[in-house]
């Protein structure tokens, strides 16, 4: 398991990064703010300034993003190109590092490098925002890219020299490259600006620590994790204060001492999941794991093992999504490049033939340009819209491979729990049948559309383990109207699944007995009509975890009917009914009929 521990990455941060300093300059900041023109270019430059002290000082602050939003608002209205950088900047680091979401936080960095490429008076930020970029691919795996990154800017800026060492060494440890990591951490603990920087000196004894245990050289790793440990706790440095814990655990793993190591993971975990931090939870579960076991709490170990997996592929889920929006992203570079490139050979071609064969030449090559130009905008246009098709379908795809984990573990869990029992007849027939469920989700995961036939198969498969999992918590029926041709009416698969598993996690949680779920297709006119009718708590009750899971299935649902709609021209749509008397929810969604031929 102890390659499972991930290192957690050293921001490009200012000296002299201490708790109790940020606060202080946070809240100076802010009382300048308070007393400048709201849409002056030094007040946005002290926004921007806030929001990196902030972040630092406090990272678990939800209001940081709203107010980077109206600072880059503030920016576009005054055309304030710098202000702009900053401010997509500062929205990069909120969502990688409070929201871990680097679907966005990569967006946002791209935003600002690209202002940061277009202005010469702005080059000299260059390399802070790529070094950014650069921990995104070291967060997605994509080490030789990471590495490329930082030793770039290792070779062209002295100024962040102890940034990128320090990141060169992240990279190697996670590359298990660990005697290279070792070199490079000694390195930047070498550098005089590490005197300075109490937080950053904190963060690379805590990555030596964890380097030094992959090594085996326990000694020097408790060594490293004791110094790390006193200046996070002398200096109250919170931000990183996660991966100390961490690490330190491991340290004191390694060193036999398991009661230690259980605090500092159990304390690093907590720390993990008031800061949102996707990435630190999972190090933190991974950790907790190796202590479990080590103990001999097998069954405490693999609970620990099964919340890190979890996590690794909400993760992986992520990376789905940062791989569609870098795909997205490149094409309109292209794109911008080319229209660039496309006007300047314009201009250069007008400009000769004016000076070469006057006006009459002029006016005969200005007709045939704009024929020339109206067929190049065709092609265009129609690379466009076959480029829009192929990221609605990849889309689609992520979409689709949506079945929630939980589910999954759940569904071993109970297959363990009857063989434990000694069950082994139902343990066969809840395998047989998840083992078929699973099977259908990956196959049907594959198309855009599958029948009607194999899509109400699957939901009553899925029903079926559901009830044999949670056995008397609810009963169902599944009503179709007669005369449906099933076999050849094409629907997009897992459409109505979100929708079943809200009912039975949550508008039944508080029910022991009678949850009733009722399931009707039918057709009316060219539409085809999905009910999902529940008698559960619905989400008027006061039920925050319903009503948060629904809203997340309607977003899923809603981009998907709304794909749906561009590819076929067609008016489907979603309604979510919330019955009276708090009796329940009912779902409908309605689809253009379409049939196979």
């Amino acid at each position: 398991m102890r390659g499972l521990i991930a290192l957690v990455l050293i921001l490009i941060v200012q000296p002299g990064l201490n708790a109790q300093h940020l606060h202080e300059e946070a809240d100076s900041l802010l009382r300048h703010i308070a007393a400048m023109p709201p849409n002056d270019t030094a007040t946005i430059d002290l926004r921007n300034d806030y929001v990196k002290s902030a972040l630092f000082a406090d990272p678990k602050d939800s209001g940081l993003a709203k107010f980077a939003q109206h600072t880059l608002a503030t920016a576009k209205k005054t055309g304030y190109n710098k202000g702009m950088m900053m401010a997509y900047e500062r929205l990069g680091l909120i969502y990688q590092y409070t929201s871990s979401n680097p679907y966005k936080a990569l967006e946002y960095y791209h935003q600002a490098l690209s202002i940061a490429k277009s202005d010469p008076g702005l080059i000299v930020y260059k390399w802070s925002i790529e070094g950014n970029i650069g921990l995104i691919h070291y967060e997605q795996e994509e080490y030789e890219q990471a590495l490329t990154c930082f030793k770039d800017i290792l070779l062209h800026n002295k100024t962040l020299e102890l940034t990128a060492t320090a990141n060169i060494a992240n990279v190697y440890g996670a590359m298990e490259r660990t005697d290279s990591a070792i070199y490079y951490y000694r390195e930047a603990l070498a550098n005089p600006q590490t005197e300075d920087n109490p937080a950053f000196k904190a963060n690379l004894y805590s990555n030596l620590s964890l380097m030094y245990g992959k090594s085996g050289r326990t000694k020097e790793a408790m060594a490293s994790a004791k110094e790390g440990l006193s200046l996070t706790e002398n200096h109250g440095i919170e931000f990183v204060r996660p991966t100390m814990y961490a690490n330190a655990a491991m340290a004191y793993l390694g060193v036999g001492d398991d009661k230690k190591a259980a605090y500092y993971a159990q304390q690093a975990l907590q720390l993990s999941e008031q800061q949102g931090n996707l990435f630190l939870e999972k190090t933190a579960w991974g950790t907790l794991s190796d202590v479990f076991k080590a103990r001999g709490d097998h069954e405490r170990a693999l609970e620990a093992y099964l919340r890190f997996s979890s996590l690794k592929d909400t993760l992986n889920n992520q990376n789905r999504r940062v791989e569609i929006n870098r795909s997205q992203m490149q094409f309109e570079f292209d794109k911008e490049r080319a229209i660039a490139r496309s006007e300047i050979n314009r201009q250069e071609t007008i400009r000769k033939a004016y000076l070469a064969v006057g006006g009459v030449l002029l006016l005969t090559f200005g007709a045939a340009f704009f024929f020339y130009r109206r067929r190049q905008a065709a092609m265009q246009q129609k690379k466009e819209a076959e480029f829009k098709a192929l990221v609605s379908e990849t889309e689609l795809k992520a979409l689709r491979a949506q079945m929630n984990p939980h589910f999954i573990f759940n569904s071993l869990n109970s297959i363990g729990n009857y063989i434990l029992k000694h069950d082994n007849k139902t343990a066969y027939d809840y395998l047989a049948r998840f083992a078929r469920l699973m099977r259908m989700t990956l196959e049907n995961s594959e198309h855009s559309e599958i029948t009607l036939a194999e899509e109400l198969r699957f939901t009553e498969l899925y029903l079926q383990v559901e009830s044999q999992r949670l056995p008397g918590r609810f009963s169902y029926d599944i009503l179709i109207e007669d005369g449906l041709d099933k076999e050849h009416i094409l629907v997009p698969p897992l459409m109505i699944q979100p929708f079943i598993e809200n009912s039975i996690w949550h508008g039944f949680a508080s029910l022991s007995t009678g949850g009733y779920i009722s399931i009707e297709v039918r057709k009316d006119d060219d539409m085809l009509i999905y009910s999902v009718d529940d008698n559960g708590v619905g989400r008027s009750s006061g039920n925050t975890e319903r009503r948060k899971k629904i809203i997340g299935g309607v977003s899923i649902t809603e981009s998907r009917i709304s794909i749906f709609n561009k590819q076929r021209a067609g008016g489907g749509k979603l309604q979510i009914i919330d019955k009276p008397h708090k009796s329940g929810t009912k779902v409908e969604i309605s689809l253009p009929l379409q049939t196979a031929f």
